[in-house]
């Protein structure tokens, strides 16, 4: 018995991961490969500095000299920044892969997106694309009351008209997956309906909010008329991306300039996706409500700091080096029996 799940620990679970990492190592290093990138909101470092502004979000904001850092260095190395239209159209063979493209998202719909975010990208002439909750629920409001807002229709109108795109994240943040059909189909089609009223013009992508996106949803969101849905999985999106499924990298509040630009290569991407398989079990395990309770409970714990990706790769890594020397153990066992 002892044997058998030694077997299955040490030979079979590792064949899986080891799978995957190779699978993983394909999608990164294919030549069509186009990174999605995914801020939230953005904080003034000298609010926080002057104590006027909380400081405790590690992952779902971006310090606002920080974006304007990793902005310049897509200047500086060549990078071309896509709509999501025009992303679209490159995968559909419209027009040719550019050089060093890459795609700016943001959820939500901040203003901090509007005050902080548009100068800098204005400055650099580059695209991006906003997607905006139309009518945020209370517990989205809730979370940054006093911190920061949400955008106003006219500088949803102004953005949308000044090459940052304005697009769908649902109606209320909902959980998408959570909703039976008919909700989610008005969530859905609710928010696709009033943002189209407000820029005079279709809206044609969705970014499912949380950890909503399901089979089910992609394909409520199909017949809502979308034509591209960015998901909670983590890496670049290449040719072989279902475009009901995108994945995107997160930009996260200590992501250095050096961190961001490792980010944007093949091999740290590889990383990337493989820990945001890994943060996606709890959703599975537990749904994404309770999911977001364990999160809050640890923001506040001493393990508040695993919810980083850069100490969370650490510790992965000391964890992988001693399941590899288990495995060696444990075949020096059957070796020697």
């Amino acid at each position: 018995m002892m044997t058998t799940l030694g077997v299955i620990v040490f030979y079979l679970i590792p064949s899986a991961v080891l799978a995957e990492v190779l699978r993983s190592v394909y999608l990164e290093y294919r030549g069509d490969r186009i990174p999605i990138l995914l801020y939230h909101r953005l904080i003034a470092r000298r609010e926080v500095e002057a104590g006027r502004v909380p400081d405790h979000e590690p992952i779902y904001a971006s310090y606002d000299d920080t974006f304007a850092a990793q902005m310049r260095h897509l200047r500086d190395r060549g990078y071309t920044t896509l709509s999501m239209g025009e992303f679209l159209d490159i995968r559909r063979g419209r027009v040719p892969l550019p050089n060093r493209p890459v795609v700016l998202t943001f959820d939500d719909g901040y203003a901090s997106n509007h005050a902080l975010a548009w100068p800098v990208l204005q400055g650099q002439g580059m695209k991006a694309t906003i997607f905006v909750v139309p009518e945020p629920d209370a517990e989205t409001v809730g979370l940054v009351r006093g911190i920061d807002g949400f955008l106003s229709e006219a500088q949803m109108r102004e953005l949308d008209e000044g090459d940052v795109a304005i697009e769908s994240h649902t109606l209320t943040h909902c959980v998408l997956a959570d909703l039976k059909d008919d909700a989610a189909r008005y969530e859905l089609m609710e928010s696709r309906r009033r943002l189209g009223e407000i820029l005079a013009r279709p809206v044609r992508h969705l970014a499912v909010p949380r950890s909503g996106h399901s089979f089910r949803v992609r394909r409520l969101a199909r017949a809502a008329g979308y034509e591209t849905v960015c998901c909670n999985a983590k890496g670049s999106s290449n040719g072989w991306s279902n475009l009901y499924a995108l994945p995107r990298i997160v930009i996260e509040r200590d992501t250095s300039v050096e961190d961001f630009a490792r980010a944007l290569q093949p091999g740290r991407a590889v990383v990337l996706r493989l820990v945001g398989n890994l943060k996606r079990i709890p959703a599975l395990l537990f749904g994404s409500i309770r999911t977001q309770e364990i999160r809050q409970a640890l923001l506040g714990s001493p393990l508040g700091g695993l919810l980083l990706t850069r100490r969370l790769v650490r510790v992965l890594a000391g964890a992988a080096v001693l399941y590899a020397l288990g495995i060696l153990l444990f075949t020096w066992f059957l070796v020697s029996h």
